[in-house]
């Protein structure tokens, strides 16, 4: 049997056909791949927004950082303009052996080797006007001395200033506790420091800004 013979015009239908359905098959294929072009943009996009989320909170959290610690040197900076403002604002001298007189006593003044001794120690205001003094360990010293030694004092250790205002009539009166020890060139704690021996002492306490101003020696006695 012979093959029929495709007509010229059908040739031509089944051409359009077969180009139509490559370019719908182009067109498949673009659609896919922007598709999947615009799900990874839109991840990158998201990771990248939570990036820049850590980034911001973690600047705002180094900014709320160095806020607190200007806040801390602020602070302490008015604490230690504190007594200079408080002698600006009330206008007084600083205080000086016209003013002041300074007792020590010991109620308990023997203690055994590695015992401790209790000193009373008060600033008495004996002058007209008002003035300002240190009432700290460092401010009104407490010495224990054999002899010509100097055994122990109380400002060994750095001391942060205790400024009275005081007038007439006014006394401070605090309490100084000696380890029987020994103070070394550098600050070290009671614990550790050296105790002294068995013998007799002299305590006295003197006014740091003004040597002059002292109390009455009081013996004490180590056993």
């Amino acid at each position: 049997m012979a093959k029929r013979r495709m007509s010229e015009k059908k040739r031509r239908m089944y051409r359009r056909r077969r180009i139509a359905a490559a370019l719908l098959a182009v067109l498949f294929l673009l659609v896919c791949a922007g598709l999947v072009w615009g799900v990874g943009a839109g991840i990158r996009a998201l990771r990248s927004g939570d990036g820049g989320q850590g980034a911001s909170t973690s600047t705002r959290q180094d900014a709320k950082n160095n806020s607190k610690d200007k806040d801390n040197k602020d602070k302490q900076g008015k604490e230690q303009k504190k007594d200079a403002g408080k002698k600006r604002s009330s206008g007084a001298p600083d205080c000086d052996k016209g003013d002041l007189a300074l007792e020590l006593a010991a109620p308990n003044p023997s203690t055994g080797v590695g015992g401790s001794i209790d000193f009373t120690v008060t600033i008495r205001h004996k002058g007209t006007g008002s003035c300002l003094v240190d009432g700290s360990d460092g401010g009104r010293v407490l010495v224990i001395t054999s002899g010509e030694d100097t055994v122990w004092r109380s400002d060994a250790c750095p001391v942060g200033a205790r400024t009275l205002l005081m007038a007439t009539g006014d006394k401070d009166v605090q309490t100084i506790t000696w380890h029987a020890d020994r103070s070394q060139e550098s600050c070290q704690p009671d614990q550790k420091l050296p105790r002294v021996k068995a013998g007799s002492y002299q305590a006295k306490l003197v006014l740091k800004a003004d040597s002059k101003v002292v109390s009455q020696p009081v013996p004490v006695m180590v056993q």
